[in-house]
């Protein structure tokens, strides 16, 4: 089993760090929870851009790349090389209830001690 060291997830997120399948909330309304569907940038200027969110339930809307919001569910494939020996490992998280990555020890050294050994 992969172990993933990970750091608390609680800074905010900008709308433009969101995908397909991402959960949040805005600040000021933190029991509407919305789920994005898509998501796109309209360059209005080069000091400013929008990001087009189309969510579940309601007409799109376009706000400021840095808009920040709350993410409950932001799930990522993250890929890290494993601390002792360097083998890259790639692992899914989802950011806010598993935290940001820092470190991982791969399959080889597992550390409740049921790897088999490489010949």
């Amino acid at each position: 089993m992969t172990s993933v060291v990970t750091i608390s997830f609680s800074r905010p997120v900008h709308v433009h760090e969101l995908r397909s399948g991402d959960i949040f909330v805005f600040p000021d309304a933190a029991h509407t929870a919305l789920i994005v569907l898509d998501t796109r940038e309209i360059p209005v200027s080069p000091e400013l851009v929008l990001v087009c969110l189309t969510l579940t339930g309601c007409e799109p809307i376009s706000l400021p790349r840095t808009t920040p919001v709350t993410a409950l569910r932001m799930v990522r494939k993250v890929a890290l090389k494993c601390l002792l020996c360097g083998k890259p490992t790639e692992t899914e998280l989802n950011l806010p209830k598993d935290g940001e990555p820092i470190s991982v020890v791969c399959d080889d050294h597992d550390p409740t001690g049921t790897a088999v050994p490489t010949a």
